[in-house]
């Protein structure tokens, strides 16, 4: 019967990490201690399963205690203050950029709807009304320039045909005109100049204007809370 030798073999690795080998030399190739050892070093070949015991192998991944520890109760703190002095200082900031970002979107949604009329009536040699939406679908105008508006043909004869329809919502700002339809002639004429006004909860100081030319030339404002027509001050309802 051949004698069971038990070889224990330790390498130091390149970390720093020890592992201690435990093996049955009678299974292994006839060879010496130096043998075995070099081949497991050279061939990476770990016979943890030719052992009678399991053997206990320690590997320290980190000997640095500090880079395995956590965050701090103060530093937690900490973050979560300054993140909240950030967002006081971002919310007003984004909460004036969204409204005045509505702002300008009514009114370039109005003044392209005139524009668009105007380009209508000279193309289609017809007159063409923008004025404020009635009900939903229905080529008649209504009363209130708040609701939205629609662009609609006026032929002298025939029936009216509905071009655009613009419906605001609850949170839209408020458009207020001196007129209560605005007709483009077969020319692009208007029969006046009328005056838009666009307002928002912030009131005067950051509405916007809008008007059309008796030549049926439209302008908008670029000063907000200042009238195009006049460069006077605005009024918001």
């Amino acid at each position: 019967m051949n004698k069971v030798i038990r070889e224990s073999q330790k390498f130091t690795l390149c970390n720093g990490a020890v592992l201690l080998f435990c093996m049955d030399t009678s299974v292994l190739p006839t060879q010496s201690n130096s043998n075995i050892a070099q081949n497991i070093q050279t061939r990476g070949i770990i016979y943890n399963d030719l052992c009678e015991d399991s053997f206990d192998t320690k590997v320290p991944l980190n000997t640095n205690p500090l880079s395995i520890a956590g965050f701090t109760l103060v530093e937690l703190l900490v973050t979560l203050s300054v993140f909240a002095i950030i967002l006081t200082l971002i919310v007003p900031s984004l909460r004036t950029m969204i409204l005045n970002n509505r702002l300008t979107s009514n009114l370039d949604s109005l003044v392209s709807s005139l524009n668009y009329a105007r380009g209508v009536a000279l193309d289609r040699a017809v007159n063409v009304a923008v004025c404020p939406l009635g009900s939903p679908g229905s080529t008649s105008c209504g009363a209130n320039w708040g609701s939205g508006w629609i662009v609609v043909t006026q032929p002298v004869a025939g029936t009216p045909t509905l071009l655009k329809t613009h419906q605001t919502s609850v949170n839209d700002p408020v458009i207020t005109s001196n007129v209560s339809s605005v007709v483009f002639d077969p020319h692009g004429l208007s029969t006046t100049q009328s005056n838009f006004t666009i307002c928002d909860n912030r009131g005067n100081a950051f509405a916007r204007s809008a008007m059309v030319l008796a030549t049926g030339f439209v302008q908008s404002g670029t000063t907000p809370g200042q009238a195009v027509w006049n460069n006077g001050a605005l009024n918001c309802p």
